[in-house]
């Protein structure tokens, strides 16, 4: 019984050594296997980058996009650093987002999204900018927008593919914001909004009204107006300018 019990022992681990050298085997092959695989996929000529599908263009120029991507054409799809030419695509003042896609064996689609015109500043000229305040330089399509321009802030503060941070510019497009947010029908008849240093002006193209909101508390300033906006209706001859500076009143002018 002894001798038995040592010869099955035995047997056991031969078995055990073998499954070891075949596991050893298995591991070397699919190393070698993956070492070759990825020398492939990074090195062969059927993986080299063509024209980048760019998508979502309309007012940036095609040409500076393609320039930004230039760079991508003849490298790897696997290497290609298509985060890196994202983020520079971003940096584009007309541009919000770009997001890209590798399509193998060659190819790159690229989805731009742009930034979308909240309204004009004009300072020394027209320019564009959104609602984070990055202002876009004006070109020939500028003219044709139909939007609210800011006026009276300095030149030194609004600039071509930066997002602008003077405060009263900022407070423009607050209020902007909550006109079209509550304001329906009016937030699209705004002409100007105006700067000064007693603080923001808005004026209304339908009837050449002008509303005073000072230099802060927008949206509640703009909510009293247009929780009153009906019963001032009837008071066009007394209502051209509307004065909503003051706490628990609102001040009707009929000269402006």
């Amino acid at each position: 019984m002894a001798i038995a019990s040592k010869g099955k022992d035995h047997g056991s681990a031969i078995r055990a050594r073998a499954r070891r050298v075949i596991a050893v085997f298995i591991v070397g092959v699919l190393i070698v296997a993956s070492m070759y695989l990825y020398n492939y996929a990074t090195t062969s000529s059927r993986f080299a980058l063509g024209k980048v599908e760019l998508t979502g263009l309309s007012r940036v120029d095609r040409q500076d996009v393609e320039a930004l991507v230039a760079d991508l054409a003849g490298q790897n799809i696997f290497l290609a650093p298509i985060d890196v030419v994202e983020s520079r695509l971003e940096a584009h003042p007309r541009i919000a987002s770009a997001s890209s896609r590798r399509v193998l064996p060659n190819r790159v689609t690229c989805t731009i999204v742009e930034r979308e015109p909240v309204a004009l500043v004009f300072t020394d000229r027209f320019f564009e900018i959104d609602g984070d305040g990055m202002v876009m330089p004006g070109d020939e399509f500028t003219a044709m927008l139909d939007l609210p321009t800011i006026t009276g802030v300095s030149s030194r503060g609004v600039r071509a593919g930066h997002v602008c941070e003077d405060p009263k510019v900022r407070g423009a497009l607050e209020a902007l914001s909550v006109c079209r947010r509550f304001g329906g029908e009016f937030a699209a008849d705004i002409s100007e909004v105006r700067v000064t240093a007693s603080g923001l002006s808005i004026r209304s193209l339908r009837d050449d009204r002008v509303l005073l909101l000072g230099d802060g508390e927008f949206e509640k300033r703009l909510r009293k107006f247009f929780l009153l906006r009906g019963a001032l209706a009837g008071r066009a001859d007394l209502a051209r300018l509307i004065d909503l500076r003051f706490e628990n009143q609102v001040v009707l002018r009929a000269d402006i």
